[in-house]
């Protein structure tokens, strides 16, 4: 492949999509081979490197509970403050009162290891805590989703009764999906 790693055009992105929308050829603006090779490269690239910074894509099973699908059944995720009022999510399985803390830095890794080397800080965003909770394929009740807000809303506004703006929020879809019953 060439060394070229400049970006597609438009006009072949839009005869990319084209041409996977319809699988035929789209007038005179099929993509040539230089074309269809760098954007191999570049998503061949792209998946090296997410693997190589730890990018987390999928589902994470914790080391302690080492089956996806009892941690699906078995864990909640929760959201609890320490002594200096930082924040921590803890995923806690309630049938054997195991605990892991998920950090920053452990989402980040290809498989889920406790870390202490970053915290949340004072508060968590709501859109990361249930992203957390959809990577790991685990609940949370609606009381610590409405705490995690508070909280949030709390240090960004002084208010923790201020109504979040959505682009801090997860979409109403997946708070649903991801609200459990404890």
């Amino acid at each position: 492949m060439s060394d070229n790693k400049a970006l597609l055009s438009q006009s072949e992105i839009d005869a990319l999509v084209n041409f996977l929308k319809t699988k035929d050829k789209i007038g005179g603006d099929v993509l040539d081979q230089s074309s269809i090779d760098r954007l191999v490269e570049i998503l061949t690239d792209a998946k090296s490197e997410d693997s190589a910074n730890g990018r987390f894509y999928g589902n994470a099973v914790l080391s302690v509970e080492k089956d996806i699908a009892v941690q699906r059944e078995q864990c909640m995720l929760l959201y609890e403050k320490d002594e200096k009022n930082f924040a921590h999510i803890v995923c806690e399985n309630s049938v054997t009162g195991t605990r892991y803390e998920i950090t920053p830095e452990s989402l980040t890794q290809s498989c889920l290891v406790e870390t202490m080397g970053e915290s949340w800080g004072f508060a968590v965003m709501p859109v990361l805590f249930d992203l957390a909770a959809m990577q790991l394929q685990v609940k949370y009740t609606a009381e610590v989703f409405a705490k995690v807000c508070g909280d949030y809303a709390k240090l960004l506004f002084g208010n923790e009764n201020v109504e979040l703006p959505n682009v801090y929020l997860p979409t109403a879809g997946r708070i649903l999906d991801n609200i459990g019953k404890k």
